[in-house]
């Protein structure tokens, strides 16, 4: 559906405007301000700003609407339906408790009890109110939110069963910030589970479709963790899928996701991906450009314990430490410690080989994340950073 950014403000106009000036047309029913509020949120998806910054106004207007609603509406199932789907789309609980409280919507009562349990954050009770709802005997814009909101209460105990719902969820309600939502959390779920196939097509699925969505920057740092975090990372084989999934981006995000993945994979000690994505990230740079310059940091900390660790001494120390961040100067000095010290490594593990043996120097085994503490900080760093772009439902 085609929605303009300017319709995105009309919407917050009207409703307040047939709030104050009491028009003669018929009233909006409940259903209607809802349909409006995600015609609105689409438009997020869409990646559409001002629909963003209007979306909390919208929210309060409808709220206060529901309030001074006739109690006749609500007896319809329609506009009950609504207002639990209101709540589930960023409408305040204090709406519908009161609603609740009216004893005037036609809907099962522990629909309502445990969408507000949910957003109150009362989970055991959210549990016990909506885990025997079938979704999908649902209508489907209600059933889709409600799916969400199961999936989000089981991903831990049944990552599974998470993912079943999580697909009804696409299902149901395609191209709207609902299947949007459903798409960023089914990723990490399945992530999780190490499905590598599941995963790359989710993401090539989310990077072709919501790639401008509001959320896809957040979206994107939680990509790279994953990325570096689970299993699949290790396997240097698979790299050519990932960069097909990300071959979907436009150049700039490519090269900022690459760095991103390069990074976290660094210093969670998944040097292979590191190295990788660093490469990546240098072709995508341009000449003498701030990101060119971390591409090669990050390759050249991914090889000080590999076999080529002098030349990567090398190029750590050509690098100029007034042109990084803090952060990545902090990593620079603990790449180049951990290098001098494989250096010194190797002929004392020569001289401790038998004279009889062969002569064959091994390597020793140095865990770039527990050398230095300055990488345990930035770790620390990465794991705060994460916790702070913890999405809400939307």
């Amino acid at each position: 559906m085609i929605f303009c950014r300017t319709a995105a403000v009309m919407l917050v106009m009207y409703i307040g405007t047939a709030n104050a000036q009491q028009v003669d047309e018929p009233a909006r029913q409940p259903y209607q301000m809802v349909r409006s509020l995600q015609m609105l949120q689409d438009q997020i998806a869409r990646g559409d700003l001002e629909a963003h910054n209007a979306q909390p106004a919208l929210l309060k207007r409808i709220g206060d609407s529901f309030l001074k609603t006739d109690s006749e509406l609500w007896k319809e199932p329609r506009n009950a339906r609504a207002a639990v789907t209101f709540l589930l789309s960023g409408g305040s609980p204090q709406v519908l408790a009161s609603l609740r409280a009216r004893n005037v919507m036609n809907i099962d009562e522990s629909t309502v009890d445990g969408a507000i349990a949910y957003v109150e954050g009362r989970i055991d009770e959210a549990k016990a109110k909506l885990g025997h709802i079938k979704p999908r005997s649902l209508p489907a814009t209600l059933g889709a939110e409600i799916a969400l909101v199961q999936s989000a209460l089981i991903a831990q105990e049944d990552p599974k069963a998470a993912i079943a719902l999580l697909d009804d969820v696409r299902l149901m309600m395609p191209g709207t910030l609902v299947e949007e939502a459903a798409l960023r959390r089914e990723i990490f779920i399945v992530g999780q589970d190490d499905d590598f196939d599941k995963f790359e097509a989710l993401a090539t699925r989310y990077f072709r479709r919501f790639r401008h969505s509001i959320y896809a920057g957040n979206f994107r740092q939680r990509f790279a963790l994953s990325v570096a975090r689970f299993s699949f990372a290790q396997r240097p084989d698979r790299f050519p899928r990932l960069v097909a999934v990300l071959d979907h981006l436009d150049r700039s995000s490519q090269r900022g996701l690459y760095l991103l993945i390069a990074r976290t994979a660094l210093v969670r000690g998944k040097t292979s991906m590191a190295a990788l994505a660093a490469e990546r990230a240098f072709v995508l740079s341009d000449e003498s450009s701030p990101e060119r310059l971390r591409a090669q940091l990050y390759h050249a900390a991914a090889r000080v314990v590999t076999q080529g660790h002098s030349q990567a001494i090398a190029e750590l120390e050509k690098i100029d430490k007034s042109k990084l961040s803090e952060r990545d100067a902090e990593l620079q000095a603990a790449a180049l410690s951990i290098g001098l010290n494989v250096r010194k490594a190797l002929p004392e593990a020569a001289k401790g080989s038998s004279d009889t043996g062969p002569k064959t120097v091994m390597r020793p085994r140095i865990d770039f994340t527990r050398s230095m503490a300055v990488v345990d900080h930035a770790q620390k760093l990465l794991d705060q950073s994460q916790d702070q772009l913890k999405e809400k439902m939307r």
